[in-house]
């Protein structure tokens, strides 16, 4: 067998430290979100608005930076997208009705595309063909990680401090991952995507592609559970008689436990069947979903919110390596590759909330849960499909991984 090169360790070590940082802000303020807005007066639906206008906005906008940052280079819509981030944060501080509120996510938004989707591009241009669940394994450890730890972190500053703490922290830990991916960061030189695929044309063309679909609707499913799961668990929590402290206590385990999984089950998705993997972790995650509201007290809820982590954990290494592989099926670039992926993301979340709030405001809390369970099990069906296996690849011998 032919030596291949060693993998860039430092560059992704760099990457990954700097997505962590950018997600520890990002974890201190968006829990606490629908609480912010509640005392403004929002309803449920205004409230899952608010993260749906996020998610809306960041999904028109990745297939079209995703496309940009194959021709043009990951870094500098890195660097735009956490200069942007850190900004919004501070007018958060200033922003003092729901509607304000709505404004500003549909900004981060816009925001948001230039970076996580963008970052994963430049990890799968360093990943070797079959290595794509561990390393992403690991990247995704870094970047659940600092999202796990925010929530801790801002309910200790929002209980001890105020929330406007907590805006002007998360604007500071935007400005530091700017600067070690401005001085730090290096990407390959010399990429480029095989076929020319352009924004919403290649969209098309990634739906039209049976395997890529199947991803594509599991995520969207997948995400709009998990975005009930994070606009309506603070108020359920709160409504159990929650402080804010247990609330980032059963947010950060719930994260903590997929964190800690993403290793291992990067690693079994490049030797079993990362199909079946993803979907036997969606479709229990869906079940933990919808047991959410049995779930009484701090004890209760914690215990639903680490299996629904356990079982998230499971998947998402499998399913993030399955849109991998299948760009590279089609030869398309990463950064539209990721930017589709990511869109799936977005239109999840962004649909998600404001549908749950709307079962919400129609029956009651409850419902918003159920809903998301749905969803996830709906996405876990979407895998069922045969292509939705991809390509194998035989896993390459490369440096520098262990």
């Amino acid at each position: 067998m032919s030596p291949t090169p060693s993998l860039p360790r430092g560059r992704l070590l760099i990457l990954e430290a700097s997505v962590f940082i950018s997600m520890l802000g990002v974890g201190i303020i968006v829990p606490f979100l629908p609480l912010y807005a509640r005392q403004m007066g929002a309803s449920a639906t205004v409230m899952g608005l608010i993260f749906s206008a996020f998610s809306a906005s960041r999904a028109l906008a990745m297939p079209q930076v995703g496309m940009l940052s194959d021709r043009r280079g990951r870094k500098p819509f890195i660097v735009a997208g956490l200069a942007g981030y850190g900004f919004l944060a501070l007018l958060l501080v200033w922003t003092t009705t729901p509607w304000g509120l709505v404004a500003n996510r549909v900004c981060q938004g816009l925001f948001a595309a230039m970076v996580l989707p963008v970052a994963m591009a430049l990890v799968a241009d360093l990943t070797p063909p079959g290595h794509e669940g561990r390393i992403f394994g690991g990247f995704n450890t870094s970047f659940l990680l600092g999202f796990a730890l925010g929530p801790l972190l801002g309910g200790l500053i929002y209980d001890h401090v105020s929330l406007a703490a907590n805006f002007l922290v998360m604007a500071g830990l935007s400005l530091v991952s700017l600067l070690m991916v401005l001085v730090w960061v290096r990407e390959p030189t010399g990429r480029r995507p095989a076929r020319a695929f352009l924004g919403w044309r290649g969209l098309r063309q990634f739906l039209r592609d049976p395997g890529l679909a199947a991803v594509f609707l599991a995520r969207v499913g997948g995400a709009m559970g998990m975005g009930c799961f994070i606009a309506f668990l603070p108020v359920l929590a709160r409504d159990q008689g929650l402080s804010n402290t247990q609330l980032g206590w059963v947010l950060a385990a719930n994260v903590l436990v997929m964190t800690g999984l993403q290793t291992p089950a990067g690693r079994l998705a490049d030797r079993l069947s990362r199909r079946w993997l993803a979907l036997t972790g969606m479709a229990l995650a869906g079940l933990c979903k919808a047991a959410l509201p049995l779930g009484t007290g701090f004890g209760g809820l914690m215990a639903l919110g680490l299996a629904e982590g356990l079982a998230s954990g499971l998947a998402l290494p499998a399913l993030t390596a399955l849109a991998v592989s299948h760009g590279r099926r089609l030869g398309a670039g990463m950064g539209l590759t990721m930017g589709f992926y990511g869109m799936a993301l977005s239109l999840g979340v962004s649909l998600g909330p404001v549908l749950g709030g709307a079962a919400a405001d129609l029956w009651r809390l409850p419902a918003a849960f159920w809903l998301a369970g749905a969803a996830t099990l709906a996405g876990a069906g979407c895998l069922l499909l045969p292509a939705a296996e991809g390509p194998p690849v035989p896993p390459p011998v490369v440096r520098g991984l262990d």
